[in-house]
């Protein structure tokens, strides 16, 4: 096995409370080559003095000060001052497992791949206690799955709506040489997605990708008051920034046709419900005046209204949106949007942190290729909802719920809705 060094960046803010369990986990790696990179971006609290004491007792953790200037300024930070071969990321409130690094080490040596992705594991915790876990696995895909760039990006798309995977930089092993190469780094202007840009900046240029669906990587969230969970201002500008920098992506790529648009119409109107629920969201104190301003905003943007009037589906509840985007109905949304809250219809947390995918085994696959060749002679909505249901849920699941809409099963599965509720 070839040995070259991982350098592990983690940059760290105010996170004193998590900060030794972040960095003992990286500590216990099964591989050893490794140097850690604790950039403290500006802490107020004892961050640094912690990071300094685990650089005083191991030679491999290297402490960067640098004033407070933003997750991704500090990451930039760290990327200038790695000197390994591979670069892996890790945020300082999260924890990995002991066999991480070596894991996507050896299948980046053995598929001779630029990237290998990782699954994840979500969870909520209240004190130390988890009180609720998500998967984030690539098993839409399969077990261990090597991609050549053309099939790569030509199923981008779907790839990132069901999967979850390809946003986020630290369930990733990244190649050095080309953030030295191609000048990649983390854009500084933005306040949320900073990390997906980076990530498009690398998929244009990778020639292979490996997905491996084992969970090497625990997202932590400490209590549910997290602001990824919270409106922020300007949420709703950083969207559609990111969204139009993902769809000039495809373009650019030349694979902006067939399935890839009509996947990203469907995480596009996701992103735009994500907005407009967050507004009613209780941690959320605008008056309803600020609210109705916010809405329409959303709902008289122009790419707003293209990727609505483009999306063959729309999440299930909210097809009144076609029509309000046509006529800018603020009111109507505006209690549409009241109402679903008060029932606690909308989510409390964002899409991208509990979507919930069903994935199909091989059984399930080939029997859905099989009524996709029967249904393209009988062009039946019924088949073609089974097909979907097959896909989604499985045989039996699709057996013994013949009849419910497969739309509304999608629906719950992307907006992460209890099913047992």
């Amino acid at each position: 096995m070839k040995n070259e060094k991982v350098s592990i960046i983690v940059p760290v803010y105010n996170a004193e409370q998590y900060l030794g369990y972040t960095i003992t986990s990286i500590l216990k790696q099964t591989y050893k080559n490794i140097e850690i990179i604790l950039v403290n971006d500006g802490s107020k609290d004892d961050s640094l003095i912690i990071c300094q004491n685990y650089a005083a007792i191991d030679a491999r953790v290297k402490v960067l000060d640098v004033p407070n200037g933003g997750v991704s300024n500090a990451r930039n930070c760290g990327i200038e001052s790695a000197t390994g071969e591979y670069i892996q990321f890790v945020d300082s409130d999260d924890v990995i497992t002991e066999n991480m690094t070596e894991r996507l080490v050896d299948t980046m040596h053995i598929y001779e791949a630029d990237m290998v992705v990782c699954g994840m594991r979500y969870m909520v915790l209240e004190g130390n206690r988890p009180v609720s876990s998500n998967d984030w696995l690539p098993q839409y895909l399969g077990k261990e799955c090597v991609l050549s760039r053309e099939k790569f990006l030509g199923d981008f798309s779907r790839i990132l709506l069901y999967t979850v995977l390809l946003e986020g930089p630290c369930n990733k092993l990244y190649k050095r040489e080309y953030f030295d190469k191609y000048g990649l780094c983390f854009p500084l202007d933005k306040e949320l997605g900073e990390d997906f840009l980076l990530n498009l900046q690398y998929f244009s240029r990778l020639k292979r990708i490996v997905f491996i669906s084992d969970v090497l990587y625990y997202y932590l969230q400490w209590g549910k008051n997290s602001l990824t969970t919270c409106y922020r201002s300007k949420m709703f500008d950083n969207q559609v920034s990111l969204l139009q920098e993902y769809e000039k992506f495809l373009r650019v790529q030349c694979v902006w046709k067939d399935e890839n648009i009509t996947f990203f119409y469907q995480y596009a109107v996701g992103h735009v419900v994500r907005c407009m629920n967050m507004l009613f969201d209780s941690r959320n104190d605008g008056e309803d005046g600020q609210i109705k301003a916010e809405l329409f905003r959303i709902l008289d943007n122009d790419s707003v209204i293209t990727w609505i009037e483009n999306a063959e589906w729309i999440p299930e509840g909210y097809e009144w949106l076609k029509d309000c985007v046509k006529n800018v109905d603020v009111g109507f949304a505006f209690d549409r949007l009241m109402d679903m809250s008060r029932q606690k219809s909308v989510p409390d947390v964002v899409v991208q942190e509990t979507r919930q995918v069903y994935y199909p085994g091989k059984a399930n696959q080939k029997m859905g290729q099989i009524l996709r060749r029967v249904n393209s002679v009988l062009d039946n909505e019924r088949i073609a909802k089974t097909i979907e249901s097959l896909e989604q849920d499985g045989i039996k699941t699709t057996i013994s719920k013949v009849g419910i809409s497969c739309r509304y099963r999608m629906s719950r599965a992307i907006f992460g809705e209890d099913e047992n509720k």
